[in-house]
């Protein structure tokens, strides 16, 4: 499935029926998984750790003011970014639409019912991202080499995209958060960059940075391509872009809710060890970690400027998604925290880095194990007694880490030797490089 893409005509060949129809089977599934999570009686809470399917979104709606009309930000309480808070706010009107009454002075059942209709609102708009990440990834397709002959134009639809559609990581984390809302959007702007729509791709990408920060890693993947091949010209305008897109963001959320708004974003360095990380592990065997923030961004540096020196010494210019794909993964790796709902980042980067079944069943069935271990830690299930150490939680930590570490070093392997690549064949150079895609390089080793 991973090294072919459809070039033929008809149902069975066509990856796009099968592609939005295991979509939706995995967002069936997903909520299905978090239906007996939702509370439907006033006082009568569930508890969703003990029950594995714990979800921040109905929860934000009756513990803030977004359950009675308050504005995000300002009067609810809100720990996302800015364009995050505006897709919230969407949800609420999507939910106030058909029931929800978010209005002061609701009783607290009617509360409680909002919060119900509210996370399937939210559930609806989460799937159109799932649908958007879907089909931007079987719309890169493999198409360099077709288009050697027809153009830019001529690419293929991809199976690849299943691997996505029908990724664990949907069902154990596309509900947790909001997460998708900016995954859609950032491969929404690779995919522009693929067509060499490079303005678009700057809106997109600078649209997710707003919703996500996470995303500027995009663009520092492609400034290192780009400086390898020459074109910091066409980056510059697409990253000008993003930077304009971003800011504006920014302002409006500012001028329409408060500063506190950014207060997401500030809020890190205050942070100190969070689930998931290897920084948490070390906490709970009472290491002391002084200086945190400034030993994270200091790791940070050195793995870019790692990922920048395999760009430049590797004997083939390394492509868009292997490079994204390390960029991100690094700081998954060093941040402080890695959140159940945070391996959605990686959920179109790694097809599109090494879409290789195998590789990829791996890394899905870690997520898998990890995303039960962290509700069992949170739930009290996998401890060994009162105060006991949580060593199951520890080692599904360290199982999650050390898997996506070895992704990391087989993609690593295929930028050092590019003959292994499972995407790169005789004809094939970076089929979501848009200007990159077969162009010689200029710094570095040749091609």
């Amino acid at each position: 499935m991973g090294r072919q893409a459809s070039r033929g005509k008809g149902l069975w060949v066509n990856p796009l029926p099968w592609a939005v129809l295991a979509a939706l089977i995995t967002w069936l599934l997903t909520l299905w998984r978090h239906h007996p999570c939702q509370q439907t009686v006033a006082g009568e809470p569930v508890d969703a750790f003990m029950r594995l399917c714990y979800s921040d979104i109905p929860i934000l709606y009756q513990n803030t003011a977004l359950g009675t009309g308050g504005a995000p930000y300002r009067e609810a309480a809100l720990d996302q970014p800015p364009l995050t808070g505006l897709f919230v706010v969407l949800s609420r009107a999507l939910a106030d639409m058909v029931g929800a009454d978010p209005t002061i002075g609701v009783s607290v059942q009617r509360l409680v019912d909002g919060s119900h209709v509210f996370f399937l609102a939210a559930a609806v708009l989460l799937f159109c991202c799932l649908l958007a990440t879907v089909l931007s990834l079987l719309l890169m397709g493999r198409g360099s080499a077709a288009r050697v002959t027809t153009g830019p134009r001529g690419r293929v639809r991809s199976w690849d995209a299943l691997l996505v559609a029908a990724a664990p990581a949907v069902v154990t984390g596309g509900l947790v958060s909001w997460d998708l809302f900016a995954v859609a959007l950032a491969t929404a702007g690779l995919l522009a960059w693929a067509l060499r729509r490079q303005l678009l791709a700057g809106v997109l990408l600078g649209l997710a940075a707003a919703a996500g920060t996470w995303p500027l890693l995009l663009l520092l993947a492609l400034l290192l391509v780009c400086l390898r091949a020459g074109r910091v010209a066409v980056w510059a305008r697409t990253a000008g872009m993003a930077l304009g897109v971003w800011l504006l963001v920014l302002g409006i959320a500012v001028l329409a809710w408060t500063p506190a708004a950014l207060g997401s974003a500030g809020a890190w360095h205050r942070r100190g060890p969070e689930l998931g990380s290897v920084w948490f592990v070390l906490q709970e065997l009472g290491v002391r970690i002084p200086l945190l923030s400034l030993l994270v961004a200091a790791l940070m540096l050195s793995w870019c400027a790692w990922v920048a020196s395999l760009v430049v010494r590797a004997p083939r210019r390394p492509r868009v998604g292997q490079v994204a794909f390390l960029l991100v993964a690094g700081w998954l790796l060093v941040n402080k925290g890695y959140s159940p709902q945070q391996v959605l980042w990686l959920l179109p980067l790694v097809p599109l880095a090494r879409p290789v079944l195998s590789d990829w069943a791996v890394w899905a069935g870690a997520e898998t194990l990890y995303c039960w271990a962290v509700w069992g830690h949170l739930g009290g299930l996998t401890t060994s007694g009162a105060g006991g150490d949580d060593v199951v939680y520890w080692g599904a930590i360290g199982l999650r880490v050390l898997v996506l570490a070895w992704l990391v070093a087989q993609v690593a392997h295929d930028v050092t030797k590019p003959w292994d690549d499972p995407v790169r064949e005789p004809l094939v150079d970076d089929p979501i490089g848009g200007v990159l895609d077969h162009a010689p390089d200029t710094v570095g080793r040749p091609a």
